[in-house]
């Protein structure tokens, strides 16, 4: 399968040719256009999948150019680039259909994380495309428990109103489409729907990418910043990961949540927002606040609504709709069409699915690319199951495990002998910390779980 294209369109040739060279260096195939026109002419002859945009050009500015591609090609991903002083611009940008905005220079490492999360909501977008509904209900599979009759009956009972929703549930049950089907449904629905994920930022980054930063406010603030609460503005608020924000910044979100005002770092005068606040974790909340790590009074804030997604192995029955569901999507996406023995089918259902919705897509996914049968058995579902299922390894030699699950052990254990303590975790692995972050969110770890060790860090 051929890799992304990203069109950078920028009037700055030394730019344009850096940004192509680097997203060839990220797996991505590049094109470049100087100007606004040529960059709609190459939208219509190739598949592009994100833009990166230059906000201030000759001819066509970057807004006008953004109104025509989201017009023409709603599902490419558009990412503005702006420069000093035209911040404010960038902001109007989001609310005009832009995915995020970066700074020139462009701080490369932090690029490539926003064409990449780009490409996951572009290629959300194409399932719901596919499946018949590009706004909501079609990534969700509310399925037949009654667990989730509840969590959809509450959500649409609170989705119109402003208050704040907090969405309890394991790693990969959905709850950031919950919240986007929040959003959808709420009156700031044509507003923007930013994501914040606390466990992915630097502790000492939090305040400043929430609240912003004024020009000089820290070693190598070399311009004002607005943070993603102004960006929200009009719109919703998702924070993701709650759990793992720091307990000073927890203060100054408890602030905003009282009065509605955002105070950038370094700044002496706060700044009025409305956004509406969709929390999320996967921790046992009440343990964190008990345990120190969440104040108790932000907890009252933010739990006005509680919607609690039940874990896959409490809905076994909706195992099958979620099967049909995936094995439709794969089909549209060109792989070959699969079904499955009732033996099988009936594995899928009886395995504990610690992945839970995420995990099960996984296996559908991995069974219809590497099964040579159009119908899939027993057989091919236990060797093709992962997580606790591995056969016992002969006396005397090493179990064989995945470069994957062998990369989750070792950021599980080294998190639990440093108690949770990121930057002391990435050192003793020898990696990057934002490496570190960025793995634990790929990896979906339960930070908290792995110091408890109630996540495995061996078979």
């Amino acid at each position: 399968m051929s890799q992304p294209i990203v069109l950078v369109v920028d009037d700055e040739e030394n730019l344009r040719r850096v940004l192509g060279r680097e997203i060839a260096r990220m797996g991505y195939r590049a094109r470049l256009a100087s100007n606004g026109d040529e960059a709609l002419a190459l939208l219509q002859r190739e598949d592009v999948a994100v833009v990166l945009l230059d906000l201030r050009m000759p001819g066509r500015d970057g807004l006008d150019v953004l109104r025509e591609v989201k017009a023409r090609w709603p599902l490419v991903e558009v990412v503005m680039l702006t420069g000093h002083g035209s911040i404010e611009t960038a902001i109007a940008a989001i609310r005009a259909g832009a995915y995020d905005y970066q700074q020139k220079p462009c701080h490369l490492d932090e690029l490539e994380v926003v064409i990449g999360k780009a490409l996951e909501r572009r290629a959300l977008g194409e399932r719901s495309r596919l499946l018949g509904d590009p706004t909501r209900d079609a990534t969700i599979e509310w399925g037949t428990s009654s667990a989730m009759a509840r969590v959809r009956h509450d959500l649409h009972k609170v989705a119109p109103t402003d208050a704040p929703v907090l969405v309890l549930g394991e790693s990969g049950t959905g709850k950031e489409l919950i919240a986007r089907e929040l959003h959808a449904l709420s009156k700031v629905a044509q507003g923007p729907f930013v994501t914040v994920n606390c466990g992915a930022i630097a502790p000492s980054l939090v305040a400043s990418t929430l609240f912003g930063h004024e020009k000089g406010a820290f070693t190598g603030a070399d311009q004002r910043r607005l943070g993603l609460m102004e960006v929200a503005d009009g719109g919703t608020l998702f924070l993701d990961e709650l759990g793992d924000l720091p307990l000073d910044v927890q203060v100054q979100l408890l602030r905003f949540l009282q009065f509605g005002e955002v105070l950038r770092v370094g700044a002496t005068e706060p700044v009025r927002v409305r956004v509406r606040v969709v929390a999320a974790t996967n921790v046992d909340i009440d343990a964190a606040v008990a345990a120190g790590e969440l104040r108790e009074d932000l907890l009252y804030r933010l739990d006005t609504v509680r919607l609690t997604l039940p874990p896959l192995r409490q809905r076994p029955g909706d195992v099958r709709l979620l099967v049909a569901r995936f094995l439709e999507e794969m089909e549209a996406k060109g792989r070959p069409r699969r079904s499955f023995t009732p033996g099988a089918q009936a594995l899928l259902e009886a395995h504990d699915w610690t992945g839970n919705v995420r995990e099960l897509r996984a296996t559908v996914e991995r069974l219809c690319i590497l099964s040579d049968v159009d119908t899939i058995d027993e057989a091919e579902v236990r060797a093709r199951l992962r997580g606790g299922r591995h056969a016992a390894a002969p006396p005397g030699e090493l179990e064989l495990i995945t470069m994957r699950e062998m990369e989750q052990r070792l950021i599980v254990l080294a998190l639990r002998r440093h108690k949770g303590d990121k930057p002391a975790a990435a050192r003793a692995l020898g990696i990057a910390l934002k490496t570190l972050y960025n793995k634990i969110k790929a990896y979906d770890i339960d930070v908290l779980g792995a110091v408890r060790g109630e996540v495995g860090a061996t078979p």
